[in-house]
């Protein structure tokens, strides 16, 4: 074997792992809905669609970093498994129109609230790595009606862990 085979070989082996190790071992199409709590425990929340399907919440990290969420086909297989708490999500995010249950099922519950009576507001807050790989949180301030009334995004500095 080529030098040059032998290295590709290793990378795509390498690759691979990652991708299980990412997906905690659950493969679409393959794992079932005992696979997904036999890996990740019990969720903190589970949808059931209209349609029998569900979707089941993992939150990870004692500041919430990373939260799971598994798509299940009303048969109970495995459709999809994706880490939620990413920007492209926190963009489906809109002013006035989303509603808490659908910022749940969206991004999961956060990893703590604050409120702010003063404003009729409440914070859900959720810790993340942004896109340059700083640590960050998103506030979703929810309103007394359940909807969202504003996102708040604060980036911290990677040497200090303050606020920009």
């Amino acid at each position: 074997m080529k030098i040059g085979s032998l290295i590709a070989s290793v990378a795509a082996l390498l690759a691979a792992g990652c991708a299980l190790v990412a997906n905690h071992g659950l493969e679409p199409g393959r794992s079932t809905d005992a696979d997904v709590r036999r890996a990740l425990g019990e969720p903190a929340h589970e949808f059931v669609a209209a349609n029998g399907s569900r979707q089941l919440v993992f939150p990870r990290g004692p500041h919430g970093m990373q939260t799971y969420m598994a798509f299940l086909s009303a048969d109970g297989r495995l459709v999809r498994f994706e880490q939620s708490l990413k920007e492209e999500n926190f963009r489906r995010i809109s002013t006035g129109r989303t509603t808490s249950d659908e910022v749940l099922r969206l991004i999961g519950p956060p990893w703590r609230t604050i409120d702010f009576p003063n404003k009729g507001q409440v914070a859900w807050d959720y810790r993340f790595q942004d896109a340059w790989g700083y640590l960050a949180e998103l506030s979703v301030m929810i309103d007394r009606q359940g909807r969202v009334a504003e996102t708040v995004t604060v980036r911290f500095d990677k040497e200090q862990g303050d606020a920009k």
